[in-house]
């Protein structure tokens, strides 16, 4: 039991209160490993349970899924082994990760796999030399507050300190100039450190910007092949007239165009169609339901047929249903499945087809058929068939659709150009080709299925209007967010608590485990909610910015996320933690005494993070929640099932910013405190393993950014550095050491000239192919139509995802299809005007990319 403790205990020599101990460190171990160890064992065991959740191309729907297609030859993984899943991943190589999740991946995972290198490194600097050094002169392993020593197995650590340093003895902090001559270690490790960062940080850049040329250089697909041209004037907005002068240009043969144009009212119409379209399935399965023809379960089990591996081609041997095997099913249980569902297609068929009146399904005056009010909220007004309502709906609107598909739309000034040759859409992407302002602005293109074609039909207007709303929306939730951060921060420490609440403060003189509690533990996992919650707002609202691409659209959600974690979360946390803004003259000293309280709190942060919250990663709650509540109250229909079975999506915007502000912060206090560079090194290695089995086999990552995220990393490691460098100065010259603060003066100088030079000489390749490594290939222009099995598997995955599409709006060629009702495999069935049943193939990945 924790004893009390008086004022005395815990008042420093000038005034302040003294935060937490270590103790706390050692709470946050036990409580995040219990969290983390929990989480795994029950991921571990859902994942064999419920194998449809947690693998991203196990049933037929997610398995032809654009997006998770690519992992049906990915090691196997046992599907009843509750940990054999760990080292199965762990084998699993970069090229591995690069053939079957894409280049992305490759880049997140890397900077995962940068970071772990660098905070090695410099953990074993800091633990063989630096604390060393500041233990013989000051007492201390880390400088930080509280003493590594103050709590009740001081004298053991003690001993084990001495025994480290062959008995030397323990000196205080006020032998004067002794004390000062270790700062010099600062300054040295300062430079290896900043070094050590820019080597791998420059290495892994080198490193992608190599395996992206190779990669992208070797493809011929119609992304890489087509340039996004903007600003086209007003005589330039034809595609006849837009071609002759591209082509004038001397640049390449243009091999396909299209121009955007104001789609919009024929958007409204598709929208409005499928609203209509799920109303109708919903009755007719309520039809079938009501008549027991056949209850939801069985109208919708031809979706989730247990698939066979040797007909699906899939190498890890899951089957679809609960608990899984791992087994490849006989032929003979291959053909009874095959033949139940086939069964129950024909049985829908044949219910529907005998029907006395082909428009009217079963017209039987003993069939009850779902009945709706037509009034408002379909309350009030006359009862009608609601079947025959929404299928009259459907009509109409169908052929409205097909009017407004031949109807002339206003010209956009955005177009799309696919050319001849990859090297003429590189050569067009970079060039210069008016020498007026805004006008024939060239890009290379999204992918097809990337493209947002909602926001691309808009006006210039629109899309500034929606920019502008949206700037300002999140610059007043920013400045709306301060205050809660800043209240957060008031429960560090007793004096701050005091100010606020006094009560409280004095209770919290007298105890130790409400001390540890609210300022050691809590603040921590209300830091943590923020960290949660806060970022899923910032991507919603990144969506409604008017993007034209998902990757530019995920891009700027990782820009905002991280600006808002770094300035509020930790700028101003850091800041408002104990800084008094009252007596300016203090403001330098007490910011960078903030910095060294504040460093306990990051240890048991990361820790959290790091040993806690990543294992919960694995269970993806969200997906875990949103399945039982959306399969109980929102699927009513097959087509309601696919959507609910659609892996989950890893979003690099939520993903990715925390990442980086740890190494930030583990980097600010890495002279200066092991135990940050141990908890973070233990963040990354966790991290790494969990974001590598979700890439690869829980979640997909739909946006095609070709790796462009690394750029963005790249800045704010540069901005991390700048920052470290600052606040080992500040930290130097508060100690009054002004000779070893001064010769850190070269380092931000030494930094910015890297971010020069990344701008200048890496930022080109990152965003382009270079000539040189485009690979010559003699390809024919129906190249991406060609669907040959062979083939397809030497193509790369960014090339298998583009197979047989090209640049076209949606709406003006997706068919327009009747209520659907079963499904069988690839196949479905679905009711047309007539009222007549048609079974068809479908290719699902067109329905959710």
């Amino acid at each position: 039991m924790l004893e009390e403790y008086s004022v005395a205990d815990v008042l420093l020599s000038d005034g302040r209160y003294r935060p937490p101990s270590t103790r706390v460190a050692r709470y946050q171990i036990i409580i995040a490993s219990t969290l983390g160890l929990f989480a795994l064992m029950v991921f571990s065991l859902l994942r064999i349970k419920y194998p449809k959740i947690y693998v991203a191309n196990l049933n037929h729907t997610n398995f032809n899924y654009l997006h998770s297609s690519s992992r049906r030859h990915l090691p196997k993984i046992p599907a009843k082994s509750l940990f054999g899943w760990i080292p199965i991943v762990y084998k699993i190589n970069e090229s591995q990760v690069l053939e079957h999740a894409g280049l992305d991946a490759v880049v997140f995972l890397g900077f995962f796999k940068m970071c772990i290198k660098i905070l090695t490194v410099c953990l074993i600097f800091a633990i063989v030399v630096i604390s060393p050094i500041r233990y013989k002169f000051t007492g201390r392993l880390d400088q930080d507050y509280p003493d590594d020593d103050d709590d009740n197995n001081g004298t053991t650590i003690k001993m084990i300190k001495r025994i480290i340093l062959l008995g030397t003895e323990i000196p205080t902090e006020g032998e004067g100039a002794t004390y000062k001559a270790y700062l010099w270690t600062y300054t040295i490790f300062t430079y290896v450190f900043t070094l050590v960062t820019a080597y791998f940080l420059f290495s892994q850049t080198n490193k992608i910007i190599n395996m992206r040329q190779k990669y992208l250089g070797g493809q011929n697909s119609i992304t890489d092949r087509t340039v996004k041209v903007s600003g086209i004037p007003a005589f330039l907005r034809d595609e006849v007239t837009l071609t002759r002068h591209i082509e004038g240009l001397g640049i390449g043969e243009i091999d396909s165009v299209l121009i955007v144009r104001e789609w919009q009212n024929l958007n409204k119409l598709c929208k409005l169609r499928n609203r209509v379209l799920r109303k109708l399935e919903q009755y007719w399965i309520e039809y079938f339901h009501q008549n027991g023809i056949m209850n939801k379960s069985q109208i919708l089990s031809a979706s989730f047929q247990p698939q066979p591996t040797a007909t699906l081609g899939l190498e890890n041997g899951y089957r679809d249903e609960e608990g899984g095997e791992d087994a490849t099913p006989t032929s003979s249980n291959e053909e009874d499945r095959q033949s139940q569902a086939s069964t129950l297609m024909d049985q829908i068929s044949e219910i529907i087809e005998d029907a006395n009146h082909p428009s009217l399904g079963l017209v039987d005056e003993a069939v009850s058929r779902p009945k709706i009010n037509k009034g408002l909220f379909g309350i009030f007004g006359a009862k009608v068939d609601a079947i025959n309502y929404y299928a009259e709906q459907l009509e109409v609107i169908d052929k409205e659709i097909v009017r407004a598909r031949t109807r002339e739309y206003p010209a956009t000034s955005t177009a799309f150009l696919t050319m001849k040759s990859v090297a003429q859409a590189q050569m067009l992407a970079q060039a210069v080709l008016d020498p007026k302002v805004n006008h024939l602005i060239t890009s290379l293109a999204p992918a097809p299925h990337d493209i947002r074609w909602d926001n691309l039909c808009l006006t210039r207007k629109e899309r500034n209007t929606r920019i502008f709303t949206v700037t300002m929306a999140i610059g007043l939730v920013s400045i709306l967010m301060i205050y809660p951060v800043r209240f957060l921060a008031s429960f560090l420490n007793i004096k701050s608590i005091s100010k606020i609440w006094p009560s409280l403060g004095n209770a919290l003189r007298k105890s130790k485990w409400a001390t540890t509690l609210i300022t050691g533990l809590l603040p921590t996992y209300v830091f943590t909610i923020f960290n949660i919650i806060i970022p899923f707002f910032y991507v919603w609202i990144s969506g409604k910015q008017g993007f034209t691409s998902h990757s530019d659209e995920e891009l700027a959600s990782v820009a905002k996320n991280f600006f808002y974690i770094f300035v509020n979360l930790f700028l101003v946390f850091t800041t408002f933690g104990t800084a008094s803004l009252s007596d300016t003259t203090k403001i330098a000293y007490e910011l960078a005494q903030s910095l060294r309280d504040l460093s306990l709190f990051y240890v048991d942060f990361i820790i959290l993070q790091g040993l806690g919250i990543f294992p919960f990663k694995l269970l993806l709650l969200g997906n875990l929640i949103r399945f039982p509540i959306e399969s109980l109250f929102w699927c009513k229909t097959p087509r309601d099932y696919l959507a609910l079975y659609k892996p989950p999506v890893f979003n690099f915007g939520l993903q990715l910013p925390q990442p980086i502000l740890i190494f930030i912060i583990t980097l600010v206090y890495s002279v200066m405190s092991s135990k940050i560079l141990s908890a973070g090194l233990i963040y990354f290695i966790i991290g790494y393993f969990v974001s590598k089995y979700q890439l690869l086999y829980a979640c997909v990552h739909p946006p095609h950014s070709t790796g462009k995220v690394w750029p963005l990393a790249f800045r704010r490691i540069i901005l991390g550095l700048l920052i470290f460098q600052l606040t080992m100065a500040g930290a130097l010259a508060l100690q009054e050491a002004f000779t070893c603060a001064t010769f850190l003066a070269p380092l931000p100088i030494l930094t910015l000239y890297f971010l020069w030079n990344f701008q200048y000489q890496y930022i080109p390749l990152s965003m382009f192919i270079a000539l040189r490594a485009i690979e010559n290939q003699e390809v024919s222009p129906d190249n991406d139509l060609e669907n040959n099995g062979g083939d397809n598997n030497n193509k790369t995955l960014d090339e298998r995802r583009e197979l047989n599409t090209k640049y076209e709006y949606p709406n003006l060629v997706r068919d327009l299809d009747g209520p659907l009702i079963a499904i069988d495999g690839q196949d479905v069935l679905t009711i047309n005007k007539d009222g007549q049943t048609v079974r068809k193939f479908q290719d699902f990945s067109e329905w959710y990319s």
